[in-house]
């Protein structure tokens, strides 16, 4: 498989990832029994769900089957969905729509810099997983001081505009060293998945117009 399938086979299942998400979300706003779930308890069920599933494709994508991880991308990303009921109650459905439309650009912009650049951005990696750090501190921090909120989205935002061209870096390196090139469509699928609903929530964030 050439280097332009793989990438077709990954924006395939990112697109698909994303509508899953997004229909599961929509559908799931409009089911008072799911809501309740949620805000029982459920949401901090499914987060840890999230988590499992997450660390399982990070960890163990490439000695899986691809009929298996494809299984677990989608229910990482239906599982997304769930949690995403609440942005569709809190914010306008155009907002949300075109938020969407924005960070799509965003990931092309990027991935085709990722995709062109001679550079090699694993020298960055580790800066990158530090930056995920001190947002994840600094994202516990906010809790506590609120004011510093907009520089923890600002510092998200930068950190994940770099992933995006990271991981179609590092699509293009290991299509040359896996065996099985579905399995890594399904890895880089995941990866940018993880891009573009970051970017999504930050930029909803900054610029979302919430209901009355």
């Amino acid at each position: 498989m050439d280097m332009q399938q793989i990438f077709s086979k990954v924006f395939m299942w990112l697109f698909v990832g994303l509508f899953l998400t997004f229909g599961v979300g929509y559908f799931v706003q409009s089911s008072d029994a799911a809501i309740s779930f949620l805000a029982g308890g459920g949401y901090f069920i499914v987060w840890i769900a999230e988590i499992v599933l997450a660390l399982v494709l990070v960890m163990r994508i490439h000695k899986m089957s691809p009929l298996t991880n494809t299984i677990l991308y989608l229910g990482y990303a239906a599982l997304t969905g769930l949690t995403f009921a609440s942005i569709f109650l809190m914010y306008e459905l155009t907002s949300i729509i075109y938020i969407f439309g924005v960070t799509s650009v965003v990931l092309l912009i990027f991935g085709f810099i990722g995709y062109k650049t001679k550079l090699d951005l694993t020298k960055i990696s580790t800066i990158l997983f530090m930056g995920i750090i001190a947002l994840i501190i600094l994202s516990i921090v906010s809790i506590f001081i609120p004011s510093i909120n907009l520089a923890v989205t600002l510092l998200s935002l930068v950190i994940f505009f770099a992933y995006i061209a990271y991981d179609i870096q590092m699509i293009k390196r290991k299509m040359y060293r896996v065996e099985n090139p579905d399995s890594l469509a399904i890895y880089g699928a995941f990866q940018l998945f993880l891009d573009f609903i970051n970017i999504f929530l930050d930029l909803l964030s900054l610029f979302g117009r919430e209901r009355n």
